[in-house]
């Protein structure tokens, strides 16, 4: 398994394994409300895991270098893999695992709506909305450009911190004329 397909599926796993224990928590149900924080920690993963396999390809140059632009394509490429991953799992998780999320966001938004004064035509609309966009699919693309763009932006930091030239040849020993 090459570096970029193994920190990918590190980074997918990760992110599986977070979603099940916000779910599990009841942070996708029952206390979504409370459970706002919890989300936060998904950007921790990939800012480690990409970091991770950046600097790892550049470890296996011969130079140990990393030029700027194959940071960025091995980030990138990382988050794709990844998110290619995390698409599959989002639509599996949504349709099969949490098939309700939508009932428990619309619930916790319609408390909202009350209290804002949303008169009860407005409030149906909404929820048709809510409901296409909260289904498995939609949700799974969304999950799926989230993640590769929020990939791209951290990979194109990470490879600036961990970009390195080649190691520059010594210059020879030039024998001079006696």
């Amino acid at each position: 398994m090459n570096t970029t397909l193994f920190y990918a599926v590190v980074l997918a796993l990760t992110n599986i394994v977070l979603a099940l224990v916000g779910f599990f928590l009841g942070f996708q149900t029952e206390h979504l409300d409370q459970g706002r924080w919890f989300g936060l920690l998904g950007f921790i993963p990939p800012i480690v895991v990409l970091w991770l396999g950046v600097r790892a390809l550049r470890e296996e140059a011969a130079d140990k270098s990393l030029s700027y632009g194959k940071g960025v394509l091995a980030g990138f490429l990382i988050s794709l893999y990844s998110a290619l991953i995390g698409l599959v799992y989002t639509f599996i998780h949504f349709r099969f695992i949490n098939p309700n999320y939508a009932d428990y966001v619309i619930d916790a938004a319609r408390q909202k709506w009350v209290e804002a004064g949303l008169d009860d035509a407005k409030m149906a609309a909404a929820e048709k909305v809510m409901h296409v966009v909260m289904s498995a699919p939609v949700m799974a693309l969304i999950g799926f450009v989230t993640a590769l763009f929020y990939g791209v932006v951290i990979a194109l930091i990470l490879a600036a911190i961990l970009k390195r030239a080649p190691a520059t040849a010594t210059p020879s020993t030039v024998a001079t004329p006696t």
